[in-house]
């Protein structure tokens, strides 16, 4: 197997070439940081649109043809959740970089060994939590930096959808990482105690709707929605902060993110007199103008793989490295626990 250098592109395979697979085949071609050489796909006529619409690209029936060959440095799996943990433990144990689609593993257990292992194979683990990789969050996450929305007081989120309907796993499972991902990353903190209620309409044993509820130790509130039964696409998070407020609307074409200069804040006028009750006194509402920033746009998949080629080039740990992968694993469980014992809180152990 070749070595990674400084400048060539990281020699890349692909696990799965179905719907997001096809994404990532795509992204993985257009980044300049990587080389698709290779597809493993079992069915047959995915393989052969591979070959069709790229042809120089390799394909391999199986994960174990495609281990087999020494020129891949690093993969890409977009495998059924259920296989994770397994897959990534091969990737790691033949000695390739790894980029997994959330989650990283459906267990706690499972997603601390990848990190583990990960360490002492000194190979980059990372997982595809791809909205931490979109301009707007970028532009969030830096607003919070700075300190422009004051101290942050609560958030919350609504991921909705009709369809994709999936069995491998339920709603909290492939919705929730999303907006999970995106709370930790924003925050820079772990929830302490969650809570949680699911339900299951379409079929017996699979939930397709999730309300969820995070405190953190600073006591903000991170509340989140999901549905593949709604009959809207939204993908919206609202963080209230002391000074100013922030909407993110991942489908608004041209509004993706609002700065809104609104809040509540004691009254700078002491006298009573001028108040009709103490409340009114106390405290006014305050309402400024909106303002949405030019963001330029670029795929969050591209940007995405670009961070994986680079830390696979310079062992510099990307944001969704597999610390963070394994974080968003420990509290969908936690959740997932909560929603089987009606909503009842359950406290997070770090």
């Amino acid at each position: 197997m070749t070595d990674t250098t400084a400048t060539a592109p990281i020699r890349t395979a692909l696990v799965g070439y179905g719907y997001w697979g096809r994404n990532l085949a795509r992204n993985l071609q257009a980044a300049k940081g990587t080389q698709l050489v290779a597809v493993a796909e079992s069915d047959s006529d995915a393989r052969a649109a591979v070959k069709q619409l790229m042809p120089s690209v390799r394909t391999y029936s199986t994960f174990e043809e495609l281990l087999d060959q020494p020129d891949i440095e690093a993969l890409v799996l977009a495998t059924p959740a259920v296989r994770h943990a397994d897959m990534v433990t091969w990737g790691l144990e033949s000695g390739r970089h790894v980029l997994v689609e959330k989650p990283l593993a459906m267990t706690v257990d499972d997603a601390e060994h990848l990190v583990k292992l990960s360490d002492r194979v000194g190979r980059v683990l990372m997982v595809g939590h791809t909205f931490l990789y979109s301009a707007p969050v970028r532009r969030l996450a830096r607003y919070l930096d700075e300190g422009e929305l004051g101290e942050v007081q609560y958030l919350y989120s609504q991921r909705l959808s009709l369809g994709k309907i999936r069995r491998d796993c339920n709603a909290l499972w492939n919705f929730g990482p999303h907006d999970i991902s995106i709370m930790l990353h924003l925050l820079k903190a772990r929830p302490v105690e969650v809570s949680a209620r699911s339900f299951s309409f379409i079929g017996e044993g699979v939930d397709d709707v999730c309300f969820g509820s995070m405190t953190f130790e600073s006591g903000v509130a991170g509340n989140f929605q999901c549905s593949w039964i709604d009959p809207r696409k939204v993908r919206l998070m609202t963080v209230v902060g002391n000074r100013k407020m922030a909407i993110y609307d991942d489908v608004s074409p041209d509004q993706k993110l609002q700065l809104v200069d609104a809040g509540v804040a004691p009254s700078q006028d002491r006298s009573l007199g001028a108040y009709e009750s103490l409340g009114d006194f106390q405290w006014r509402t305050r309402v400024g103008d909106i303002l949405i920033p030019n963001i330029p746009l670029t795929e969050p998949l591209l940007n995405e793989i670009e961070a994986f080629a680079e830390a696979c080039r310079t062992s510099i740990p990307p944001v969704a490295d597999a610390r963070h992968g394994a974080d968003v694993v420990r509290i969908l469980s936690a959740l997932e626990e909560s929603a089987l014992r009606r909503g009842l809180s359950v406290q997070v152990e770090w």
